[in-house]
This record gives C-alpha cells, sequence and structure tokens, in this order.
C-alpha cells in the first residue's frame, strides 16, 4: 500500500484494493477514519443505522455560521444528516413521491430541458460538457421537481456552493435561497401544483406526514444539492469510459435497455459518491475491527462494487455485464440515494439526447490524462471538456424540439370537470366526470378511477352506475369524518364545473368465470357491485345481491338496487332488521358459485372465514390493506406466470434474494423498502406489505409488491415475471 494511501485519487482504487486484502479495517490519516473496504461490511454498516450514525455526514457550523442561520436556514438541511426516529418521520413525506413508475411522468419534460440546453451550445462543437450540460441539467430538473422555477438554477447553483466550499461571502446567496424556498413552500399551502412541495403538503393535511414548516424547509436543500452534484460527475465519467474503449459507447447506445445497462455499469465501476462516514454509538466489531463511541468509519462504496467477492473481473467496464448482484452505488438501508429512481431516468434521457443530438462524441483529452479532484466523498473529473462534429443535419435539429414551457408531466392523466352531482344517501354524494375534450376512457365492472382533485389530493374510487357509451364517469363517494381530507373536499368543495384530472381506470376486482355469483356489499361498498350485477345479468348468469348496512337512509342506491328484483336483491338495513346471519346464508349457496364481497374489514373477513368453510370461490375487493400478523417469517412459494415455474421462499429469506439466486434480476438499491426500485406485478395471492413507498389503496389493491422486503401472507404469489 502506499506511504499515503487515499491520498492520490488517481490510485484510489488502487489503494481501496489493497485496504480489501488487509485484514481489519485500515486507517486513513488524509481522512482520520477507519475506510471501510469489503462489500459485506459496508453493507453491514449501511444495515445499523442505530450503530453507525450518519451525523458527520453534515458537519456542525461555526458560531457565525449558527448566528446568521437562525431561523433562516435549517442546520441540518438534508435527510442523511438525521439519524432515526427524526429521518423516517421525514423521509416518508417523499419516499413515495420518487417511486421509478411515478416519477416517470416528468420524462418528456427533462428531455425537452435537455434538447434546449444543447440548441444553445451546439455551434460551438466544444464545451466544458458539465459546466454547459450534465450539471445545469440535473439542477434545472430538481428545480422543477421540487416546484422552483428552473429558470432560476444558475442563482440556486450559486447557493448550494456553500456547502460544498463555504465562505462569508456564500451565507446570504444561501439565506435568500432558503427564503424563495419557504415562500414557494407557502404558495404551495393553498394551491398545489404536480411536484414534490404538493406532494408533502398533501401528506401533511391528510396527516400521513408530520412536521413543521421548517423541517419541509429542510427537505429540499440537500436533495437538490446531491440530485444535480451527483449525477453531473456521473454521466462525464461514463462516457470518459465508453468513448475510451473501442465499440463500448457505440454498444451503450444501442437502445433505452443497453443505455440503462451502461448507467449501471458505471455507478458500480466509478460511481460520483465515493463512500460516506458513520459515527460509531455503541462498542462494535467490524471487520475484524473493535470500534468504540465516538469513532468514526468511511462505508466506501466504490470498493464494496469493486470487491472481487461479489463481482467478476471487478475492474473491468463491461457494458453488458450479466449477473444479479446488485452494486451499492446508491447505497442501502434507510440512508439510500432517495433520488435514484430519478438518477437513473435523468442518465438514461441524458445518454438519448447526446446520441441524437452530438455524432462523433469525443472526450477533449487523453484518457490517461484525465485528472480527479482530491479524494472526499464526491468523486469528479478535474476537466470536462468534450467535442463533437457539427454538421448540417445536426444544425437542422436545433429548436426543433419541444420547449420545457410547452411539456406538462406526462402521466397518462387527462383533464376534466364535474357535469352533475346528487346527495344519494347520508353522507354519501354522487359525482358525475366529464373530459374536457373527447371522452373518458371505458371500463368495465369493478374498475376504480384515479381522481386528482382541483388541490392535487389524488384519491382512488370505485366506477359505478350504468356502462354507457358517452364517455362520462360516475362515482358514489362517503364523508370520513376520520379520513384524510378527500372525501369531505369531494362533498364540500367540489361544485359542477370544478377541474379535476383523471388516470386510466385500474380493475382488480373484475367480474370473472361463467357460473352464478353472489354480490355481498357492505355501506359504500355497493359502488362497483350496481354495475357487477348488471353486467352478470347481461351476460345471462344468475346474480343475487345482498345489500348490507346500518340505517336505510345512508344505503346509497337501495331503491335501485331493490327495483331489479325482490327474489334476487336483498337490502338489509341493520337497524330495522337486525344482524344479518352470513354464516347461514352462505351455508345455502352452490358449491360453483362465486362470492364477491366488497365493504368494511370486519364484513369481508367474515365473508372469507364463511367462504373458507362451506368452500366456496371469494374474491374481495378492500378500502384499506388486509391486516397480517407479521411479528414472525413464514415460509411460502412464488410462481413466475411467463413459465409457471414454483420457488421456495424461505422463513429467513426475501423474494429478491430468491429471485437473484435463480438467475432473474430484479434493479433494487434500498434493500428495505423505502425507494420503490424493485416493484413487480402480482397476478395472484395475498400480500403481507413491509414497504414505506406504497400508499393505502395500492396496499387494499394487492397488486404490487417489493421484493426486497414484503412477502406472502399466505402460501403462494403469482408474480408477473
Amino acid at each position: 500500500m502506499n506511504a499515503s494511501p487515499f491520498s492520490n485519487p488517481s490510485r484510489v482504487f488502487e489503494d481501496l484494493a489493497q485496504a480489501r486484502k488487509q485484514p481489519g479495517l485500515t486507517w486513513s490519516e488524509v481522512m482520520k477514519r477507519w475506510v471501510v473496504s469489503r462489500h459485506d461490511d459496508i453493507v453491514t454498516a449501511l444495515h445499523d443505522p442505530a450503530t453507525f450514525s450518519s451525523r458527520p455526514t453534515v458537519p456542525d457550523m461555526p458560531n457565525h455560521v449558527l448566528e446568521a442561520f437562525s431561523g433562516k436556514v435549517p442546520l441540518r438541511g438534508t435527510l442523511i444528516g438525521h439519524d432515526n426516529p427524526i429521518h423516517d418521520r421525514l423521509r416518508a413525506a417523499v419516499n413515495t413521491f420518487f417511486m421509478p413508475r411515478r416519477i416517470a411522468r416528468f420524462e418528456s419534460w427533462i428531455e425537452a430541458q435537455a434538447h434546449a440546453l444543447i440548441d444553445a451550445f451546439y455551434e460551438e462543437g466544444e464545451v466544458d460538457f458539465r459546466a454547459r450540460f450534465s450539471s445545469p441539467l440535473p439542477l434545472k430538473v430538481i428545480s422543477h421537481i421540487v416546484g422552483l422555477d428552473p429558470d432560476r438554477s444558475d442563482v440556486y447553483f450559486k447557493a448550494l456552493q456553500f456547502f460544498s466550499s463555504p465562505g462569508p461571502e456564500k451565507l446570504q446567496p444561501l439565506i435568500d435561497f432558503h427564503d424563495e424556498a419557504m415562500a414557494a413552500i407557502e404558495a404551495r399551502r393553498y394551491r398545489r401544483h404536480d411536484d414534490l412541495m404538493s406532494h408533502v403538503w398533501n401528506l401533511r393535511d391528510s396527516g400521513e406526514a408530520e412536521m413543521d414548516d421548517f423541517e419541509m424547509l429542510s427537505l429540499f436543500p440537500g436533495l437538490m444539492l446531491a440530485g444535480h452534484e451527483t449525477s453531473a460527475n456521473l454521466i462525464v465519467m461514463a462516457l470518459t469510459h465508453m468513448l475510451a474503449r473501442p465499440g463500448v459507447y457505440e454498444t451503450a447506445q444501442a437502445g433505452n435497455a443497453s443505455r440503462s445497462r451502461a448507467i449501471e455499469e458505471a455507478l458500480r465501476f466509478e460511481a460520483p459518491i465515493t463512500g460516506m462516514p458513520r459515527r460509531v454509538t455503541c462498542p462494535v466489531n467490524l471487520g475484524g475491527t473493535e470500534l468504540k463511541p465516538g469513532d468514526e468509519v468511511f462505508l466506501a462504496y466504490a470498493s464494496g462494487n469493486r470487491d472481487p467477492q461479489y463481482y467478476e473481473r471487478p475492474d473491468e467496464f463491461d457494458v453488458e455485464r450479466s449477473g444479479t448482484q446488485q452494486h451499492i452505488g446508491f447505497a442501502q438501508g434507510i440512508h439510500a440515494c432517495l433520488g435514484a429512481p430519478l438518477a437513473r431516468l435523468l442518465l438514461k434521457v441524458e445518454m438519448r439526447v447526446i446520441a441524437d443530438r452530438l455524432p462523433n462524441l469525443r472526450f477533449g483529452k487523453a484518457y490517461e490524462d484525465r485528472q480527479y479532484l482530491p479524494v472526499r466523498e464526491v468523486r469528479a473529473l478535474v476537466d470536462t471538456p468534450f467535442a463533437w462534429d457539427v454538421t448540417d443535419e445536426g444544425r437542422a435539429k436545433a429548436g426543433r424540439h419541444p420547449k420545457p414551457s410547452e411539456i406538462g408531466n406526462d402521466d397518462g392523466g387527462m383533464r376534466g370537470h364535474v357535469i352533475a352531482r346528487r346527495k344519494v344517501a347520508t353522507d354519501v354524494v354522487e359525482i358525475v366526470l366529464a373530459a374536457d375534450a373527447g371522452a373518458l376512457p371505458a371500463w368495465t365492472p369493478g374498475a376504480h378511477a384515479e381522481i386528482e382533485l382541483p388541490n392535487s389530493v389524488i384519491r382512488q374510487y370505485s366506477l359505478t352506475g350504468e356502462q354507457t357509451d358517452n364517455g362520462q364517469w360516475t362515482v358514489a363517494v362517503l364523508r370520513e369524518a376520520d379520513g384524510r381530507g378527500g372525501s369531505r373536499l369531494m362533498h364540500d368543495d367540489l361544485p359542477v364545473g370544478s377541474k379535476i384530472r383523471v388516470r386510466p381506470p385500474r380493475n382488480h376486482f373484475p367480474l370473472s368465470g361463467e357460473g352464478p355469483v353472489l354480490l355481498i356489499a357492505g355501506g359504500i361498498g355497493i359502488t362497483p357491485m350496481i354495475p357487477m350485477l348488471a353486467a352478470a345479468e347481461a351476460r345471462g348468469r344468475h346474480a343475487e345481491l345482498l345489500y348490507l348496512g346500518k340505517s336505510r337512509d345512508g344505503m346509497a342506491y337501495a331503491s335501485e338496487a331493490q327495483a331489479r328484483g325482490q327474489d334476487r336483491v336483498t337490502v338489509w338495513p341493520a337497524q330495522e332488521k337486525g344482524r344479518f346471519d352470513l354464516a347461514a346464508r352462505l351455508s345455502t349457496v352452490s358449491s360453483d358459485t362465486t362470492v364477491y364481497c366488497c365493504g368494511p374489514e370486519r364484513l369481508i373477513q367474515a365473508v372469507e372465514q364463511a367462504c373458507e368453510k362451506f368452500g366456496l370461490t371469494c374474491r374481495v375487493e378492500r378500502f384499506v390493506p388486509a391486516r397480517f400478523d407479521d411479528s414472525t417469517n413464514e415460509p411460502f412459494e412464488i410462481e413466475l406466470r411467463s413459465t409457471g415455474e414454483v420457488l421456495p421462499v424461505g422463513a429467513g429469506e426475501t423474494i429478491l434474494s430468491v429471485l437473484g439466486r435463480r438467475g432473474i434480476f430484479v434493479q433494487s438499491t434500498c434493500q428495505q423498502g423505502t425507494c420503490g426500485t424493485c416493484e413487480v406485478g402480482v397476478v395472484e395471492g395475498d400480500i403481507l406489505h413491509r414497504d414505506s413507498v406504497l400508499t393505502k389503496e395500492e396496499r387494499a389493491a394487492d397488486d404490487t409488491i417489493m421484493v426486497c422486503v414484503s412477502r406472502c401472507a399466505g402460501k403462494r404469489l403469482v408474480l408477473k415475471l
């Protein structure tokens, strides 16, 4: 090992390789910390935040800075600077926003912004690529997503430089930035948009996120700093490696799938984060070294990503690398990179736009002459000159792409409005929706719609009423006194003419099969049953409806249901008739009947138990996730829908690890259910949800699972793999 290891940035990987071979941890005089270099030891520390505190990631400020920031700038303005319980409480407010399938709606906007930046410098033929493209693009993107003005990103950049190189002249710009962010937060309190600030407000209003305004302010600066700095450095380092190896750049740019593989290899080979510090809170042995409280370690992610115990040919850059071993470029555990899904999306778009706009791209200096900034948490090149051929074809592309201001966030939604509303029972209002242009999508009985209300609150409701070709939707909403605010808004603040957005309907509760059906509805659970009854009758199936409720005046559509025939419809208000004997009713049902149930959890459980007792097929739709005993893990099986192959999952295993052992790669980052990267669709089976990213409605739907932590609540899950 070098006489002064970790002092030469060009030799840091050699120093880390030597450290991995040494017994115990390696002390670094440069960092004044123990360097944790082996993959297993790094992951152990990442998943033990109680022992390895992240507080050293945000250094303490001197007194004059504390005085200047008092009441204006949160002192730990990034999630990674917090330990639990504060960390998880604050992160819960932003986790769900960054799930891959949700963040994908920004792709078109990101692409438009990338083209706009290249339009500005294309004719020059060579630029400092980080200064002109790879740094301003992610900062514009994260500014837009947070809820700030992307056209002021250069101002935000100067303000955020305080964190990397603090100085007295940078205090006021940072304070001004926080003032602007707080003003935006206050504006979103009353007028919501499709951005992160509005998302946090929605969760605060619903009671799902607990924080004050100053804590809310602390969420954004660190996210903006890390969100642009890491992406800015990764893309230029990745491009230098690709362009220096014959044919590799062309292989990587063959398509979106190859770009994604190349990005993952770049994150493994040379991530923009070399590692992060932690402070020991109690006596512990890590990697054979005894550590005491107050000791600090440096978790060298870059070293773990080249550990030969986990990766074949670890020092080779291979954009076609195969295998199921996850890299730790985004870390793991509770502090896994919050913006990893956004970073992956951004980098993929960057690669695609670069391929389209910059022909014959090349690094502006010899590969072996590239230089790096001193060894620290961030890994970055000193100079990033890139050149390309300026052609007539390239000139013709300038200005021909949509401007960012012309692009909305593409989530498949449609704009619509309320065309009618009426009271259909005590505390139940029926609302009819229509599209602003054209018709709302067709739907099938049992489907639910996702509706974005004027304040950007999103709620899901079952579609009801007659199926027609008029392109309108009808929902019925129960006022919930202890709910999260959506039903109150639907009842009190959504008059005819109100503007809404809707997303295409999804159906997790379809009417299937050919035999007779018994529909059991409890309370507002009648909404999907009305169209299901009509559909069953239209198909010539014998169908009966049992509608249970507390009082007749609180039972929506009771008279409409009764009008379909006394012999097939039973309306049972308990205040008039007493408690209904479900077991007795189900004991008389023929074995070829499928029972459908929607309503309160107590009713659903009673129906499930009775159907199991009498051997009946039962399908249910819940308003809230089912509750299962998660005190112990039980073994279960997973079935791959594409092949029918069945794999056992032991009590001490995760679905992710079992899939990996079988050679099936599912991308994952945090391995703790906090990022949403490992989401897999579920065709059949009950899920024991243990993630922190799915909404209550998504959990109740039981059609998607985070395979790094969640499990089967029964015997088998059928996965969309």
